[in-house]
């Protein structure tokens, strides 16, 4: 409804999916943080299917709610990651690389997806193929952005090549999420 000074968003009892989202979301970062992975991969799941493409795709955008969209955006991918992190500590490593490969050629400088995507090959008994995905990343960081792979990335790939006890099933994520001394 138009009202002065914008709109509003009249459900007339119903519910907005993307508060949905944000209460699924939320549940499943609440589990992962208990260490309830299953349940966390679930949320996460339930949250993510309640998408149905782009944010506000059917709706001409300004300023605002370009902003809005970008949060949106930004918020599924930060699930999509939370939910293949839930699902690697499930050990579900050899379901989820079809995907990994995917989001990975769809996002070729996110280190966080070829960080997974490293891990989970490696954990499917496929080190080889993760040190390319590494080689890979790292040729096109340097070769775009004039970068090298991230600290963590650098790191998962020293653990990899020396089959450090870190990759085991039962390690977090977190573990490659460790800031460089002195790197900021």
């Amino acid at each position: 409804m138009t009202q002065p000074g914008g709109y509003l968003l009249d459900t007339q009892g119903g519910s907005v999916d993307v508060r949905e989202y944000e209460r699924l979301s939320g549940g499943g970062h609440r589990a992962l943080e208990k260490g309830d992975y299953e349940a966390a991969a679930d949320l996460f799941r339930k949250a993510l299917s309640l998408w149905r493409g782009p944010a506000l795709a059917d709706v001409e955008c300004g300023r605002i709610l370009d902003v809005e969209v970008t949060r949106l955006e930004e918020s599924r991918m930060g699930i999509l990651c939370r939910r293949i992190e839930a699902d690697l500590l499930l050990g579900r490593h050899h379901e989820i690389i079809g995907e990994l490969f995917g989001l990975a050629a769809r996002h070729p400088l996110h280190e966080g997806i070829h960080l997974q995507l490293m891990l989970a090959l490696y954990r499917a008994g496929r080190r080889t193929t993760a040190l390319e995905v590494y080689q890979r990343l790292r040729d096109v960081l340097a070769g775009e952005l004039g970068l090298d792979p991230s600290y963590e990335l650098q790191s998962l790939q020293g653990a990899l090549l020396d089959s450090s006890s870190e990759l085991r099933l039962d390690q977090p994520l977190s573990l490659f999420r460790v800031r460089a001394p002195g790197r900021y």
